[in-house]
């Protein structure tokens, strides 16, 4: 081995990461939906709150986590609602950053 190549074979936190990385979007986008659907405009809103419990907490592990998602949503998210909820959590200037390193 020649020292000072092949950095990205010891780059070590990425090992594994790859669906690590993938779920903790996903989680990212649901709670994003379910904060601008259910708490954004009053968060402290008890009928919400008890849904929360209700449909997410009082499962644990023990109900598939997409059911607990449309309980709290009251519909199936559609993968353009995931999307959304992503791309509306970037900062306004994302695009105009991408447009001007890529010049």
């Amino acid at each position: 081995m020649f020292p000072n190549t092949a950095w990205q074979l010891r780059f070590s936190h990425l090992i594994g990461y790859g669906a690590k990385y993938y779920s903790y979007l996903l989680s990212r986008a649901v709670a994003s939906m379910v904060w601008k659907q259910c708490f954004l405009q009053d968060p402290l809103n008890r009928d919400m709150g008890e849904r929360y419990r209700r449909e997410m907490l009082a499962h644990g592990g023990a109900k598939e986590p997409m059911l607990m998602v449309e309980g709290m949503l009251q519909r199936r998210p559609t993968m353009e609602d995931f999307v959304d909820a992503l791309v509306s959590e970037l900062e306004p200037n994302f695009e105009t950053f991408m447009m001007d390193s890529e010049s």
